[in-house]
C-alpha cells in the first residue's frame, strides 16, 4: 500500500476551507495532483493513496474512488488548504482555470448544495483593470 505522506494531510496541518452558504472565499491555486481516496472508519479520516489500493486493502476502507486534491491559498484565512474534488467539480473548475489563464482576473471558491450533497464550485471574478501593451517610444509622444 503506497499512502501519500501521513502528515502531509493530517487534519492538523491542512486547512479545509468551508465557505458558508452563499459565502466566495478567494482563493490562488498552488498545484493539483489526481489520488485515490477512501475512508477509514477506524482512524475516523479520509486516507489518501498514489495507487488505487487493492482488495486486501481494502479490506476496513470504505468509499474507495479516484479524487483530485487541489492545492490552494485561501486569502481570507490567510493560509494554505486543500480541497477535494471529483471528476466532475474538477473538470468545471479546468473551465474556470483556463480562463483565468487567459483573463486574469480572481477564482472565487463557494460550495453549494444540491439536494443531499454538497458540491464545490469555481468561479471568475474578473479584474476591472484593463492589461495593455507597454509600447517602447518617447514619452512625449503619448501625450
Amino acid at each position: 500500500m503506497v499512502r501519500l505522506d501521513e502528515e502531509a494531510f493530517s487534519q492538523d496541518r491542512y486547512y479545509h476551507p468551508r465557505p458558508g452558504p452563499g459565502e466566495k472565499v478567494p482563493v490562488q491555486i498552488l498545484n493539483f495532483t489526481r489520488v485515490f481516496a477512501a475512508w477509514s472508519p477506524e482512524l475516523k479520516a479520509t486516507l489518501f493513496f498514489e495507487k488505487a489500493p487493492d482488495e486486501s486493502e481494502a479490506d476496513g476502507l470504505k468509499r474507495v474512488r479516484e479524487v483530485v486534491i487541489l492545492y490552494v491559498y485561501d486569502w481570507l484565512a490567510g493560509r494554505e488548504g486543500i480541497i477535494e474534488l471529483t471528476n466532475a467539480e474538477f473538470a468545471q473548475f479546468m473551465e474556470v482555470y483556463e480562463a483565468f489563464l487567459r483573463k486574469l482576473g480572481e477564482i472565487q471558491y463557494s460550495r453549494e448544495k444540491k439536494g443531499r450533497k454538497t458540491e464545490n464550485v469555481f468561479e471568475l471574478k474578473e479584474s476591472p483593470f484593463i492589461i495593455r501593451e507597454v509600447k517602447k517610444g518617447p514619452f512625449s509622444d503619448k501625450l
